[in-house]
């Protein structure tokens, strides 16, 4: 499939992966997360993220909703620390009527005092819904346990007093601020033309693009913290434990061989070490997973496990182990061509999900300004050397530097 690109006028930035499909996919990706609210406000940018669809100057949030329902077409939306994506899925029939309501939505949402008094409260209950699912909870914990004092820790959804104090002007603030076409991405695939997402993108934000600016809140340092344990009394049924540290940013040059490593250690895969380990040999956990999320300015690896209370502290103890392991014993070539041969495997698997295809096309335009695509990643790929692989795990997986965070 072939990628076209452009810039327009006002610096929001276009990319369609055009398609003969009775069936496409358009996306709006803002720069803009939990990451750029201020301490008082956590919360605000997933807020703002429910309020998009309730309402512009031009529609209802009832003729939000008729507009792109009546015709089968799914609309959806979600936050991270670091970007807002609102995007859609319908009959390529429909192409331009869903253009006009994203754009629509993205440009003209007016955040109405009623609606924000019923969604606030939808949002407290999806905070209870956390509360009660340690597995989810925990990671939100630790990101402010690694990340603590730094606006990159917080919880995105914010937490029941935070989400109580926001207004429906505070929404309209950070929306004229952060909701601008130099920090957005018009992401497309299917039935499209450049000229008709060009043509109605210039209509609504004509005019000269401004500097594109960071927020304050991105460009303050990163904390120095020492590693530390902490256990937090849950009364829960079995201990959920997460062990990590931060890591390297999504422009690091070696971001693909942590990629790789944690795949090998704790990916999908059920040959992945640690569920080797903890699982197959030693029946300690029923789930453990390796992750690496990389953030604009540094990432987070970490292992998560869930066990017995009386398995707790020797799953601890075969983790640490084994990130030690790689430290110390580099891969073989037997090895590494097994854990690229997988990675291959699993990449080729996912790319066969349209939506999922298309949404990571959106986020690497949004964040790298370009998108990798396969035959660049596979290249990338065939470049990682055992040397390099230990190289990385030399630096990151020194498991005194690791923190520790167990709900029992």
């Amino acid at each position: 499939m072939k990628y076209q690109t452009k810039t327009l006028a006002s610096g929001l930035r276009i990319i369609l992966a055009a398609e003969d499909s009775p069936v496409s996919y358009l996306g709006i990706g803002i720069a803009v997360g939990s990451r750029h609210e201020s301490r008082l406000q956590h919360g605000l940018a997933h807020g703002i993220e429910h309020m998009l669809f309730k309402g512009t100057r031009l529609r209802s949030a009832t003729q939000i909703i008729q507009r792109m329902e009546a015709v089968g077409a799914e609309l959806n939306a979600y936050t991270t620390k670091e970007e807002t994506m609102l995007y859609a899925l319908f009959p390529s029939a429909y192409r331009q009527r869903s253009l006009r309501v994203l754009l629509d939505i993205a440009r003209h949402s007016r955040f109405p005092e009623e609606e924000w008094a019923k969604e606030r409260e939808v949002i407290i209950d999806e905070l209870h819904s956390y509360e009660d699912s340690p597995s989810e909870l925990i990671f939100d914990e630790f990101e402010d346990q690694v990340f603590h004092g730094h606006p990159l820790g917080h919880a995105i959804l914010g937490t029941e007093r935070s989400v109580g104090r926001l207004t429906t002007e505070l929404q309209r603030s950070f929306f004229a601020r952060y909701y601008r076409p130099e920090r957005m991405v018009l992401f497309a695939q299917g039935a499209f033309t450049m000229e008709e997402l060009t043509a109605f993108a210039e209509a609504a934000y004509p005019g000269e693009a401004l500097p594109y600016r960071n927020s304050p809140e991105q460009a303050q340092p990163l904390p120095e913290l020492s590693p530390r344990t902490v256990i937090r009394r849950k009364q829960t049924s079995q201990s959920h434990v997460l062990i990590g540290r931060s890591a390297y940013s999504l422009y690091h040059p070696r971001r693909l061989e942590l990629s790789l490593l944690a795949n090998i250690l704790g990916g999908n895969g059920m040959n992945a070490r640690l569920n080797m380990e903890l699982r197959e040999r030693r029946g300690l956990v029923y789930h453990v997973e390796c992750n690496y999320t990389p953030y604009s300015d540094t990432g987070l690896f970490a292992v998560y496990f869930g066990s017995s209370h009386r398995a707790e502290a020797e799953a601890i103890e075969l983790v640490l182990a084994e990130l030690e392991r790689m430290r110390q014993q580099p891969l073989s070539e037997q090895e590494l061509a097994a854990a690229l041969r997988q990675l291959r495997g699993q990449l080729l698997i996912s790319a066969e999900s349209k939506e999922q295809s298309f949404l990571a096309m959106g986020k690497s335009f949004l964040h790298l300004h370009r998108y990798v695509e396969d035959a660049e990643l596979q290249e990338r790929l065939g470049q990682i050397t055992t040397e390099g692989l230990y190289e990385v795990a030399a630096e990151l997986f020194d498991t005194s530097q690791f923190h520790r965070l167990i709900y029992r």
